[in-house]
């Protein structure tokens, strides 16, 4: 008896650091979006030149579909787009970021449900949906829930090819980004004419968007969005170089950009 007794209380102690480690990864997503400089400090790094830039440029915030409080506020402070990571667990979807320990987005990491998350991401222009998952039933239930809304414009970002190709066969009414997240997606990218036709743009880590990359994907007519952008000289160069839209941690972006 003393040792199940002892197996149960490690047990607890368990669930109570992870559940503990759920509230801070989300208090610490709450305040990574509200972060940013003093609006003196922000207006001296701006780039006179680049008005029209801010004005055509989405901004998007970043994750902030997965937690309410903080997707209610970048709705507030004008988000050209709020972020929604999807996420299923076999019969709800739901909207969750990774988990810091694989497996538990479902249980500890679980955000609102994507119903919660999309009724605030409306209140602005545009929805963008990342999705976690790849399965054909995920996908389906992904669509059956995109059609029961009123209509919005919709991104999807997505790194996984065969998604998108489906997407572009049974969601052609959705803007469709390919999420590149290393090499091995710029050169699918490259070498895929297909997978070019089905999309309408990229979704670039921001280390990945080199100069001759920008170049490049505008010569092929693709939207460009860079992730995540939270430097205020770096938003001007990609700014410069034509980006559309920049996904980022900080309301005083994505309030400076057009919606």
């Amino acid at each position: 008896m003393p040792r199940a007794v002892a197996v149960v209380s490690r047990l607890v102690c368990a669930l109570c650091v992870l559940v503990l480690c759920g509230f801070a990864v989300f208090d610490a997503q709450a305040e990574r979006i509200t972060a940013g400089r003093t609006p003196r400090e922000f207006a001296r790094r701006l780039d006179p030149g680049l008005g029209h830039r801010y004005a055509s440029a989405i901004g998007v915030a970043h994750n902030a579909g997965d937690d309410l409080g903080t997707a209610t506020e970048a709705a507030a402070y004008g988000a050209g787009a709020i972020e929604i990571d999807v996420r299923s667990d076999g019969s709800e979807l739901f909207a969750s970021h990774d988990a810091p320990l694989p497996g538990l987005e479902d249980v500890v990491f679980r955000g609102p449900s994507l119903q919660q998350a999309w009724d605030v991401a409306a209140l602005r222009g545009t929805v963008l949906l990342h999705l976690k998952e790849h399965s054909p039933a995920y996908l389906r239930r992904v669509r059956s829930f995109v059609l029961a809304q009123p209509r919005q414009h919709l991104i999807i970002q997505t790194d996984d090819a065969a998604s998108l190709l489906w997407l572009q066969k049974r969601m052609p009414w959705t803007e469709r980004l390919l999420l590149v997240l290393g090499p091995s997606q710029l050169t699918e990218l490259r070498t895929d004419a297909q997978l070019r036709a089905a999309i309408d743009g990229v979704s670039v880590r921001n280390r990945l968007a080199s100069l001759p990359l920008l170049a490049w994907l505008d010569q092929q007519g693709l939207t460009t969005f860079v992730w995540t952008v939270n430097d205020e000289s770096r938003m001007n160069v990609l700014l410069a170089h034509g980006v559309d839209g920049l996904i980022t941690d900080r309301l005083d972006i994505v309030r400076l950009l057009g919606s």
